[in-house]
C-alpha cells in the first residue's frame, strides 16, 4: 500500500496565534504539580508513621504480613529479645517472631512468608500492642514535714531519740515494708524512724523499703514495764544484779528527777542531764522504778522512773530492792522528810506565790498527775491519765485512761475513791465539768470514715471515682455524761472536735475550722468564734469562768503563742510573745487554763531567763497577759504539742 501525502490544514481562529512561549509554560505547570503530589505524598506518609509504630504488622513486607503465625517458645538459653525499636525490619524470605498482644515476656510466635527457607530463621521482637509501663526506680530520698502536734522520732528499737516540733522539716530515705514507718533524717543530722501518718510526704510509695519491725516501748497504765523490756538471758539468775545493765535518759527538754525512794512521794536527791547514760543496780518489784549509780550521794544510788529511761540489758535479772536513800533533798542540805501513812509525800512550802487554789499538772501526755497547793506549796502525786480537769467545788478530779482500762475516770483530791464511770466509748480525751458539777463533757475518736486521700488531706467522698486512693480518718466528736457515766449523748459539733471547755455560755472546742461554740442539747449548731486562715492553727480554747474572754494557743512560724480574744470573735490579742528574736530557737507558751475567778491564767512555757528555749515549766500570768512568771513547781514536764490539756485550775 502506497504512502498518502500529508496535507497541511490551514488553521483559522483564535487559535492560530499561539506564542512561542507555550511550551516553556506548560513545562512549568508540569514541574509545580508534580512538586506538589510530591509534597502531598510526603505529608500522607509522615502521618501513617506517626499513627504506626515501627515494627508492627503494617510495616512488613506483603508476604511476610499475609503469613500465617504459629506459636512457638524459644529455647531457655537463647538470650533476651532486642527492643522492637532496635531490631531491623525482615525480608520477605525470612521468617518473623512476633510478640502479640497478652503474651508473656519471653514469648514469640514465628510468622512464614510464601516460599520462605524454614531453616534461616530470623528473630525480630515486636512491641506489644498492649501498653506497658516500666515501675520508675526508687527514689534516694524525698522531703517531708512533721505534721500537726509534732512526732516523736525512735530508734530502729523503738526507742524515743526526740520529740520533733511540727513543720520541721526532714530528709526521708526509705520505709518499712508495712508501710507504717519511715527512715527519717533531721536538719541537725538526727537520724531514725518516724510514723507514716504522723509526716507529710509525697511519693514515699516509691522510696527503698526496709524489712525492719519498729515496736514504741511506750509504758502505759496498762502495761508493765518490765513487759516491754527483753528477758534475762539463760543462765542469769534472778535477783543476781548484772553489772551490763545500763540505761539511757529519754528526755531530750528537762533534766531527769532522781528521787530517794522508788515512787514520786520521794525527795529529789539529784538530777540526770538529757541524754546522760547510768549504770542500773536494781528495781522495785513492779518494775517501774530503776536503783541507778550515783557515787557522788551518801549510799550512792538515787532511783529514777523506768518511762524515762531506755535501758539495756535484761532487767528481769536485776534484784528487787525498796531501799531509800539516806542523801539531802536536791539543793537542800537538810535530809528529807518521809511520807505519810498514805504514800503521799508533800514538799516544803517554797515562798508564797500570792495565789490560791489547786492546780492539776500532768507531767506528759498519759503519764502522772500531781496536785499542787498555790497556798501552801506542797506537790502531791495523785494518779496518771490524760488530761486532768478538777471539779467546780474542788472535790474531785476528772481524767481519762487509754488501752486495756480505757475509760472517763474519777478520784478525789485525796486520792481516794478513784473508779472508771464510762468506757462505753473508746479514745476518750478532754474531759471537762459542766458549771454545775453534773455532767461532764470530753472528745471521743472512735468513728471512722472512708475518704479520698488528696496530698496531706482526707476529703470525704460517697461515691470516690474508679481508681481513686481511698482510706480511713478518724472523726472526733464530742460528747457528755453525767458524773455516773449515765445519760451518754453526743454534743453537735464539727467534724475532728478537739478539747472541749464548758462554761455558763456553752461549750467551747476547736477543730480545722478554728474556734467553734456549740450548746449541749441535739437541735443545736456550732457557731464560728475565730479562724484565720492564714494560720489555721487555733487550739486548746479555755473559757473565762463567768466571764466573755476564751484563750487559746496559736501557732506563730516556728513557735506557739496564747491569745485571748471575745465570745464573739472580736477583740483578738496576743498576751504572751517571744522578747527577743536573736536566739537559736524561739520559746513556746501553750496549754492555757484560767484561775475560776477568772482574774489569772495558768500556761505551760519552755522559755528561760536569756530567753531562749529550755526546759518546760508551769507559769501564770494575769488575765490581760502581765506580770508573767513561772511558779516554784519542779517538775520533769514533757509537752508534745497535740493539743494535751496538761495543767488545771481548780478552788
Amino acid at each position: 500500500m502506497s504512502r498518502q501525502p500529508l496535507r497541511r490544514t490551514p488553521v483559522r481562529g483564535p487559535h492560530a496565534l499561539v506564542p512561542a512561549a507555550e511550551p516553556r509554560r506548560f513545562a512549568l505547570r508540569t514541574l509545580i504539580g508534580f512538586a506538589l503530589a510530591l509534597s502531598a505524598g510526603v505529608v500522607i506518609a509522615l502521618g501513617w508513621l506517626a499513627r504506626h509504630e515501627r515494627g508492627s504488622l503494617e510495616t512488613l513486607p506483603a508476604p511476610a504480613a499475609q503469613a500465617t503465625p504459629r506459636a512457638t517458645q524459644p529455647a531457655p538459653s537463647e538470650p533476651p529479645l532486642p527492643a522492637a525499636a532496635d531490631a531491623p525490619l525482615a525480608s520477605p524470605s525470612e521468617a518473623v517472631a512476633v510478640a502479640p498482644a497478652g503474651n508473656r515476656i519471653g514469648q514469640t510466635q514465628t510468622l512464614q512468608s510464601a516460599g520462605s527457607v524454614p531453616s534461616q530463621p530470623l528473630t525480630l521482637a515486636l512491641p506489644t500492642p498492649t501498653a506497658t509501663s516500666t515501675p520508675p526506680p526508687p527514689l534516694a530520698q524525698v522531703e517531708g514535714v512533721v505534721g500537726l502536734g509534732g512526732a516523736d522520732l525512735l530508734d530502729e528499737r523503738g526507742v524515743r531519740l526526740a520529740r520533733v516540733p511540727q513543720g520541721a522539716l526532714l530528709a526521708v530515705t526509705s520505709r518499712t515494708t508495712d508501710g507504717a514507718w519511715l527512715a527519717v533524717r533531721t536538719e541537725d543530722g538526727t537520724r531514725g524512724w518516724m510514723a507514716t501518718d504522723a509526716v507529710i510526704v509525697f511519693d514515699a510509695g516509691r522510696l527503698a523499703a526496709t524489712a525492719v519491725t519498729i515496736v514504741p516501748r511506750t509504758a502505759t497504765t496498762t502495761t508493765g514495764v518490765l513487759d516491754l523490756l527483753p528477758t534475762p538471758t539463760p543462765g542469769t539468775a534472778a535477783g543476781q544484779a548484772d553489772a551490763g545493765v545500763t540505761a539511757q535518759v529519754t528526755l531530750r527538754d528537762a533534766r531527769l528527777n532522781l528521787r530517794a525512794g522508788p515512787g514520786a512521794g520521794y525527795a529529789i536527791i539529784a538530777k540526770a542531764q538529757p541524754g546522760e547514760r547510768l549504770v542500773v543496780l536494781a528495781r522495785n518489784a513492779a518494775g517501774d522504778w530503776l536503783q541507778v549509780a550515783q557515787p557522788e550521794l551518801p549510799g550512792g544510788f538515787a532511783w529514777a522512773a523506768a518511762a524515762y529511761l531506755a535501758v539495756e540489758g535484761p532487767l528481769t535479772a536485776l534484784p528487787v530492792r525498796a531501799t531509800v536513800s539516806a542523801a539531802p533533798s536536791f539543793g537542800e542540805p537538810v535530809a528529807p522528810p518521809r511520807p505519810d501513812a498514805q504514800g503521799q509525800y508533800a514538799t516544803p512550802a517554797p515562798a508564797p506565790t500570792g495565789l490560791t487554789g489547786t492546780l492539776a499538772i500532768q507531767t506528759e501526755w498519759g503519764g502522772d498527775i500531781y496536785l499542787y497547793d498555790l497556798t501552801s506549796g506542797a506537790l502531791r502525786h495523785l494518779t496518771g491519765g490524760f488530761d486532768p480537769a478538777i471539779s467546780p467545788d474542788g472535790t474531785q478530779v476528772a481524767f481519762t485512761r487509754s488501752g486495756g482500762e480505757h475509760g472517763l475516770y474519777l478520784i478525789g483530791v485525796d486520792g481516794s475513791n478513784e473508779r472508771r464511770i464510762f468506757s462505753g466509748r473508746e479514745l476518750l480525751f478532754s474531759p471537762k465539768w459542766s458549771p454545775d458539777g453534773r455532767y461532764l463533757v470530753f472528745e471521743r475518736g472512735d468513728e471512722v470514715i472512708e475518704c479520698l486521700q488528696f496530698g496531706p488531706r482526707c476529703l470525704p467522698s460517697s461515691n470516690p471515682p474508679i481508681g481513686a486512693r481511698l482510706t480511713t480518718e478518724r472523726q472526733q466528736q464530742l460528747a457528755r455524761v453525767d458524773v455516773n457515766g449515765n445519760n451518754y449523748r453526743d454534743v453537735p459539733s464539727l467534724p475532728r472536735a478537739h478539747a472541749p471547755d464548758w462554761q455558763a455560755g456553752g461549750i467551747v472546742y476547736h477543730s480545722p475550722a478554728g474556734i467553734q461554740k456549740t450548746q449541749d442539747h441535739p437541735d443545736a449548731r456550732s457557731e464560728l468564734v475565730f479562724f484565720n486562715i492564714r494560720k489555721q492553727y487555733e487550739l486548746d480554747p479555755d473559757w473565762q469562768p463567768n466571764g466573755n474572754r476564751i484563750v487559746f494557743q496559736r501557732r506563730e512560724a516556728s513557735h506557739w503563742q496564747i491569745f485571748a480574744v471575745n465570745a464573739d470573735g472580736s477583740d483578738l490579742r496576743g498576751l504572751t510573745r517571744p522578747e527577743f528574736t536573736l536566739v537559736d530557737e524561739l520559746p513556746s507558751s501553750v496549754a492555757p487554763a484560767w484561775s475560776p475567778d477568772g482574774r489569772h491564767i495558768v500556761f505551760l512555757s519552755n522559755r528561760t531567763a536569756a530567753h531562749s528555749t529550755g526546759p518546760w515549766r508551769v507559769w501564770v500570768m494575769d488575765a490581760d497577759g502581765s506580770n508573767q512568771r513561772p511558779l516554784p513547781i519542779d517538775l520533769p514536764i514533757t509537752y508534745t504539742f497535740v493539743g494535751e490539756q496538761m495543767v488545771d485550775w481548780g478552788p
